[in-house]
């Protein structure tokens, strides 16, 4: 599967996102492959930066999950800050958990904190409901 899996062991040291269709981006190849292929869809990606050792990060955890599987349109990573420093500069992340929504490689919307009912509100722009 190449880069962008997670094994049995990663599972520990990360978020569960076991519930839905979240990638773990380990490293810089792996997220600039990624967003290389969202971009040649056309995909909105949202990318969740947060940390192991943050309470609002787990506890956005399971509705980062369940949007996935809701929004199958969109593309959902998820980023260790401790891991990609060199990200949270570009993005100028602050706080975790932030979300950053992105068309065509580019930022264009944000969300920092982790209130469930605001997270849900940001995607219907994005949200192709059918």
């Amino acid at each position: 599967m190449g880069c962008c899996g997670s094994s049995a062991v990663d599972a520990e040291e990360h978020l569960d996102y076991s519930a839905g269709k979240v990638t773990i981006i380990p490293d810089l190849k792996c997220w600039e492959r990624k967003l290389d292929e969202a971009n040649e869809l056309g995909q909105t990606v949202v990318v969740k930066f947060s940390a192991t050792w943050c309470g609002p990060c787990r506890n956005a955890a399971p509705l980062f999950a369940e949007l996935s599987l809701k929004h199958s349109d969109l593309v959902f990573l998820s980023i260790d800050v401790d891991e990609l420093p060199e990200l949270v500069t570009q993005f100028d992340v602050r706080a975790t958990p932030t979300f950053i929504f992105m068309r065509d490689k580019k930022e264009i919307d944000k969300l920092v904190g982790g209130n469930q009912e605001d997270l849900q509100r940001k995607f219907d722009p994005y949200c192709q409901e059918k």
